[in-house]
């Protein structure tokens, strides 16, 4: 209880510090470009508009695509229009699927295995900050490449034997280390590859898989886990890194340059251009508020420059 009234106190703090952010121009509308999809809380309309307009000032392109829970506020889906201009929303009670886990983001992964079909699709979370320029995610879009965000340096995509490999002495419970485990046990796992990355930043080249195999997938680690085993947090992040690696064209994006905020790491975050804070390193020394503020003002009308 203390820990959740904590982090609700700072979460209004950082919205305090980056109100700024409702000054800024809003969005320019695009036709064309990558879809940018965001599944969107009713109480983080402040960290996504942060997250979203920090991202496109380096993209400078893109068509906005939110899922938004079916009871959000008015006054949220009138901030949206206003700032990002939504080319689509999508109510995440929509996006169900019986041969698939419910909640846990699943809503997300299922909604990008639609909209993949003719799109490329950036997924990008509302805790995350883009500092300065991504040239290699603009190459990633241009050329078609999907990509994720890594957690060690030089990470680079590998066989699925190789990632089992690293962790069958792991006595870890986690369904992504168990995932990881199994992977081996799929169908032509010979050919198949896979990374340990995070489902918070990726892209997904057009054409790269679909929701009958996401599914057929999801059924698969269902049978070699567990039923609920497979329905816990972190399967959805597991099947994004699955999917990502396995298109025609994957890359882990060069970390730290591309990183989660992980102060025990000891990393210079200084020289990172884009930050995803999670979980319980989010407010870890006011970084996160810090970067969020400064990025609000950058994107001010004298500064923002919509291209």
């Amino acid at each position: 209880m203390f820990y959740r009234a904590k982090t609700k106190l700072r979460k209004h703090y950082f919205n305090y510090a980056c109100r700024k952010i409702l000054d800024t121009p809003p969005i320019g509308a695009k036709t064309g470009g990558p879809v940018i999809l965001s599944e969107v809380s009713n109480s983080d309309v402040i960290m996504y508009l942060v997250a979203a307009k920090s991202l496109y000032r380096s993209l400078g392109q893109g068509r906005i695509v939110l899922l938004l829970d079916r009871d959000c506020p008015e006054k949220n889906l009138g901030i949206f229009e206003e700032h990002v201009r939504p080319w689509k929303i999508i109510r995440v009670e929509d996006q169900v699927s019986d041969r698939c886990p419910r909640g846990g983001t699943w809503e997300r992964i299922l909604t990008i295995a639609q909209l993949v079909e003719s799109d490329y699709v950036i997924q990008v979370d509302s805790d995350t900050v883009t500092k300065g320029p991504v040239p290699d995610v603009v190459g990633c879009v241009r050329t078609g490449c999907s990509f994720m965000i890594g957690t060690w340096k030089r990470q680079e995509i590998e066989p699925v034997t190789v990632s089992a490999e690293r962790v069958k002495n792991s006595l870890s419970h986690h369904v992504q280390i168990l995932g990881e485990q199994r992977l081996t046990d799929l169908d032509g796992a010979e050919f198949l590859r896979y990374a340990r990355g995070q489902s918070s930043f990726a892209g997904f080249a057009r054409g790269s898989f679909s929701l009958e195999r996401l599914e057929a997938f999801s059924e698969r680690m269902e049978a070699l886990l567990g039923k609920e085993k497979w329905a816990q947090w972190g399967s959805e992040s597991f099947a994004s890194n699955f999917w990502v690696a396995n298109a025609d064209k994957a890359v882990v994006l060069p970390w730290p340059k591309y990183a989660s905020y992980n102060p025990e790491r000891g990393m210079d975050f200084d020289a990172s251009s884009f930050l995803h804070f999670e979980g319980t390193n989010r407010f870890k020394h006011g970084v996160y508020v810090k970067t969020g503020s400064s990025v609000a003002a950058e994107l001010s009308p004298r500064n923002f420059r919509d291209r």
